[in-house]
């Protein structure tokens, strides 16, 4: 037999309860919960359901939350693939030598000093951003929370942090000799950060057409 909607809702309520905040983690543990459910039904256990589900969770529940630690590590293993992939890809090439480009002639005609200090802001600007339109529709859409979205980011805090001691560090060092190699490594920075949008609304449009008639 299937367990009913309300059933489904009392398992993800559980879950949700229980600390697992994605619903990309909480609709597998769902799914992985009722098949041990039903199975137990199929085999002859006639108790009401919140009497196989507890048995359930008494005997499971450790096992689950590690499963969720492990699917938070393949998230990050998915992402850094699909980064990597991306990243290769004659799109990406194309938009990299285009920022590359931009930076050079802005560097022709800037002041030298304020020209350093766009290279290093601009993208730690496109982060923030990147962050407060994530903030915007978990809070405001309601959008729900992916582990795969929100674990993407992580790479990126470290390249803001990383650029941050850049600029304090490094930006006295930097000279006109050294001028383009900086340009390539800040290219490549925005280059990623603009693939990470490009992964976030894809994985987004994924996981809203896959669980759209789903609690």
């Amino acid at each position: 037999m299937k367990l009913t909607f309300e059933n489904i809702l009392f398992i993800n309520n559980y879950l949700e309860n229980s600390d697992i905040r994605y619903k990309d983690i909480r609709m597998e543990m769902i799914d992985h919960v009722a098949s041990g459910i039903e199975t137990k039904i199929s085999e002859g256990d006639n108790r009401d359901f919140y009497y196989i589900f507890k048995d359930y969770m008494v005997e499971n529940k450790a096992r689950l939350l590690h499963n969720n630690k492990q699917f938070l590590k393949s998230a990050d293993r998915k992402i850094a693939k699909l980064l990597f992939n991306n990243l290769l890809s004659i799109p990406a090439l194309v938009f990299f030598a285009a920022i590359f480009c931009a930076f050079y002639v802005v560097y022709s005609y800037c002041d030298y000093e304020f020209f350093k200090t766009i290279l290093f802001a601009v993208p730690i600007i496109t982060s923030i951003c990147f962050g407060i339109a994530y903030f915007i529709a978990l809070k405001v859409y309601k959008l729900d929370r992916y582990s795969v979205i929100e674990r993407i980011a992580f790479p990126f805090i470290i390249i803001i942090h990383v650029l941050t001691s850049l600029n304090n560090i490094l930006k006295p060092l930097v000279h006109a000799d050294s001028i383009l190699i900086i340009i390539v490594i800040v290219s490549l920075c925005l280059t990623m950060m603009i693939l990470r949008f490009k992964i976030t609304i894809g994985f987004t449009k994924t996981f809203q057409t896959r669980f759209k008639n789903v609690v």
